[in-house]
């Protein structure tokens, strides 16, 4: 398995201490820069768990030379991405900006380290807002199991807190606490720093010694946690409140990352559930052919089962959690994970499960070295847990790993005694799951800044009118291991009969449980064994197959998309087990907050029966009344390849060859799909009333507020997108974030977006809160919407707004399945394949004048949809 995109690690060692790893990676012209501490929970002592979680929040709040607020203006303007993570083990902040912009990074890096300001009225208007980030992890039934499990999991080591703290003592912990916390752990002798991209790596090391070399080197961290002890005896938890449904966690201690046993443990991972991505990113979900996928979902027992070995400095949890089906108790979910790992201990794997596991793992470290922020992140994590190299290191050692290793730490630590076990038993309706709308919680900032390089410009897009009747757009990326395609056929939900919602949804997702040719299992079996992911899902406008795949498998792969889309059989039993699964998560977003108020919000907007009220996935009713042949006349009116639109980048050959192979492919398929359509006419705004609804469980109330606006195709669609960025994306979430969640402490989040359509699209904004500041969040957002529309913009935030939105493609373009993403939006909208080359142009014309028109013509605060969903007042 080919890994040529990565190039040597460099190390350094700066005269104060700090070190420097240092990889060229000239794929785009694109750099990360991150800085790492050796602080996370593990060195937090009884009274102040989630100290370093605070004090990340607190590096951005400013220093002598850094108004608060700036690193995002900042980085936005220069059209980058930044985030700051904590966890048990380490402190991160990384920036990934044009190659040319690093420069930026390095300045906020070195400031941040030993000047930050910790000012005490920012410190209480922080306290609350991280308070709310609590109440929104509480909101998830999930999390407070987790929280339980790994409580009784440890007892005298800091991993038995969760890295946000415990309540009281984010209550209690003080200003100059968080300060000494500081002060004690950031510093040179204590960090590292890890930048991989578009440099000379020479000229980066003068670079990062003059930006961070006159730095003091204070001291590093020498004290070393309790040591946990020996666990002689199975603990078990049984959580009992409102939850949607039942779920099951165990938890079995296994050693610190470095040991010699993780690489057998990472395999024995992927044979019960699958390879996983590692670092920030991978490729798709694999493991349906898994022992655990195949006990439990498979089974009829869980929607969803998945396993985890925790990478540590320290002893950890391999943890395995599953989600019960409606009616399935937790106890029968466990016999079934219990049996399994029996026999994985008692007989090991077979050689095909062992090759088709280590295929996996192998492949998801290919995958993950696209981009450079993860390949940079991973080397940060290895360095942190272990050393740097073996983030290079470690796909060899899991090509040696043997059946015999497998089954060893199967019999050696899946053992009763190592093991916690939690089980949640649902009271009333209540809990769910998150929810996924996008977590605006991270704050990542996508921004385009800048000429755009021919490396990843539209020059290098191809498209190919098909012979049996579609499009094929291509991106060739030479040296690339991998290869990202999406099949996007326009037949979604918006063609659901009306009693029959949720249709294209389940006949999707059930297209994949069988084909002319091949079973589901023989499906999974195809793919796992390639390392390879395939999945079939319905949106409002279309049904799309997403398939990734190392650059060998292209053309099994694509053979195996084109029979998933032209010949599903629909078994009957399948069918059922894809419905109780849908129904499932039906039920779980009705008792979720995040997902009510969106979906109280929509059904406000677009009364019934506009079908842009429905959610795509149906309603318990309507999805109990399709039928098997419901699906088959479906497929049969609504696909063909008259509908079909492919976009494939990565290691292909030459466009024209990837246009072969899907010709080869589809060729045969001689249906004629009936197009879904358009959505009828977005109804008019009107005055309507808040909408509330209480989840009990809950501790953070969710609000969604929303407006109907003009298409995507509407000339002023550029001025509206402008003007919202201001108000509720640029730089920390925008506006909103400013005042609701920066200035007001009142939101873990604030933001607002535009989704895009065709034929009319959607402003929304949301925010999480305490439930007590529900109407001080909703009067706070429409203040700033009132204030969007009667004042013209500042030229400083025009400025910023169109270095966001034009240029520095490459951060969008960088990732194989960012172009396909783009490629295939260009063409829903009729874009041309020269839009990224034009769209600079139609940015750089905007004036404050233009903003301020589309959002008086618009906007109208008076005319929202509000939606509230929380816990019962």
């Amino acid at each position: 398995m080919s890994t040529e995109r990565r190039t040597p690690i460099h190390r350094s060692r700066l005269e104060n201490g700090l070190v420097v790893f240092l990889r060229e990676d000239h794929s785009a012209p694109v750099a990360s820069f991150w800085v790492f501490y050796r602080v996370g929970s593990r060195n937090e002592l009884p009274g102040s768990t989630g100290i370093s979680h605070w004090v990340e929040h607190m590096q951005f709040k400013g220093t002598p030379s850094v108004a608060k607020g700036q690193i995002f203006r900042d980085i936005s303007r220069n059209g980058g991405t930044l985030n700051a993570l904590t966890s048990n083990d380490w402190t991160a902040y990384f920036e990934t900006l044009p190659a040319d912009r690093i420069n930026l990074s390095l300045a906020i890096e070195s400031d941040r380290m030993t000047n930050s300001l910790f000012d005490p009225d920012e410190t209480e208007s922080e306290r609350t807002v991280i308070l709310s980030e609590r109440q929104g992890s509480e909101n998830q039934p999930v999390y407070l199991l987790a929280e339980e499990v790994i409580g009784a999991a440890f007892r005298s080591h800091p991993y038995r807190h969760m890295v946000i703290g415990h309540e009281a003592d984010l209550r209690s912990i003080t200003r100059d606490d968080l300060f000494a916390h500081y002060r004690r752990f950031y510093s040179p002798a204590n960090a590292f720093v890890v930048a991989v991209g578009d440099f000379d790596a020479d000229d980066m090391l003068e670079r990062i010694s003059l930006s961070f070399g006159q730095i003091p080197a204070g001291e590093a961290t020498v004290a070393k946690p309790p040591d946990e002890p020996r666990q002689l005896a199975e603990r078990r938890i049984i959580l009992r409140r409102p939850a949607p449904t039942a779920y099951l966690r165990m938890a079995y201690k296994v050693p610190e990352a470095r040991h010699a046993d993780t690489a057998a443990l990472l395999v024995a991972d992927a044979i019960l559930s699958g390879g996983k991505g590692m670092g920030l990113a991978g490729g798709g979900a694999m493991g349906r052919s898994s022992r655990l996928y195949r006990r439990l979902v498979t089974g009829g027992l869980a929607r969803s089962v998945g396993s985890d070995i925790g990478l540590h400095i320290d002893p950890y949890l391999f943890v395995i959690g599953s989600s019960a089906l409606p009616g399935i108790e937790p106890a029968r979910m466990e016999e079934a994970v219990e049996d399994e790992l029996v026999r994985l201990a008692a007989d090991g794997p077979s050689e095909t499960e062992l090759a088709r596991a280590i295929k996996q793992v192998r492949a998801q470290y290919v995958y993950s070295a696209e981009g450079v922020t993860n390949q940079a992140f991973w080397i940060g994590l290895m360095e942190i847990v272990d050393r740097f190299d073996r983030a290079d290191d470690l796909v060899g050692e899991l090509s040696a790993v043997t059946t015999d290793d497998v089954q060893r730490v199967a019999s050696l630590y899946f053992q009763p005694e190592r093991r916690t076990v939690g089980w949640l038993v649902p009271t009333i309706d209540g809990g769910g799951t998150k929810s996924d709308l996008a977590d605006a919680a991270a704050f990542r900032l996508w921004g385009l800044k800048g000429p755009v390089d021919n490396r990843r410009s539209s020059q290098s897009f191809e498209r190919r009118q098909l012979l049996l009747g579609g499009a094929n757009l291509t991106q060739v990326r030479p040296g690339d291991p991998a290869v990202s395609v999406r099949l996007r056929v326009a037949a979604g939900a918006l063609g659901d009969p009306e009693g029959k919602e949720g249709l294209a949804v389940l006949a999707a997702r059930s297209m994949l449980r069988g084909t002319a040719h091949r079973t589901f299992e023989e499906i999974n079996e195809f793919t796992d064994s390639r390392g390879a992911s395939i999945s079939v899902d319905a949106g409002r406008h279309a049904t799309v197959v997403s398939v990734r795949c190392l650059r060998e498998d292209l053309e099994p792969m694509l053979a195996l998309a084109a029979e998933v889309l032209r010949e599903p059989t629909f078994p009957g039993p399948e069918v059922e087990q894809v419905r109780r699964e849908q129904l499932t998560g039906i039920h779980e977003a009705d008792q979720d907050t995040r997902a009510t108020a969106d979906r109280l919000m929509r059904r406000s907007i677009f009364a019934p029966p506009h079908p842009l009220g429905r959610r795509v996935s149906g309603d318990h009713d309507s999805v109990l009344n399709i039928s098997q042949e419901d699906l088959i006349a479906w497929h049969v009116t609504r696909f063909g390849p008259n509908l079909l639109t492919i976009a494939a980048v990565g290691g292909l050959d030459s466009a024209d060859e990837t246009a072969e192979l899907v010709e080869s492919a589809f060729d045969g398929w001689n249906a004629t799909g009936e197009a879904t359509g358009e959505a009828p006419p977005i109804p008019s705004f009107a005055e309507s009333t808040p909408i509330r609804e209480e989840i009990a469980g809950k501790s953070q109330a969710d609000i969604a507020i929303g407006l109907p606006l003009i298409s995507r195709l509407d000339p002023a669609y550029y001025a509206l997108d402008s003007a919202n960025l201001i108000l509720g994306r640029l730089g920390l979430m925008g506006r909103l974030g400013a005042t609701v969640r920066d200035a007001q402490g009142l939101a873990y989040y604030a933001f607002s977006g535009i989704e895009p359509g065709r034929e009319g699209s959607v402003w929304v904004a949301r925010a999480g809160v305490d439930p007590a500041n529900v109407d001080r969040a909703v009067n706070s957002i429409l203040r700033e919407l009132h204030r969007l529309i009667d004042n013209p913009v500042s030229d400083e935030e025009l400025a910023d707004a169109k270095s966001y939105l034009t240029g520095s493609l490459p951060l969008a373009l960088e990732t194989n399945d960012g172009v396909v993403a783009t490629l295939l939006n260009i063409e829903y909208y009729g874009l041309g394949l020269d839009f990224l080359d034009r769209y600079p142009a139609l940015i750089k014309a905007l004036t404050m004048d233009d903003l301020q028109t589309a959002a008086k013509q618009y906007l109208h605060p008076e005319a929202v949809s509000i939606a509230i969903a929380g816990p019962p007042q």
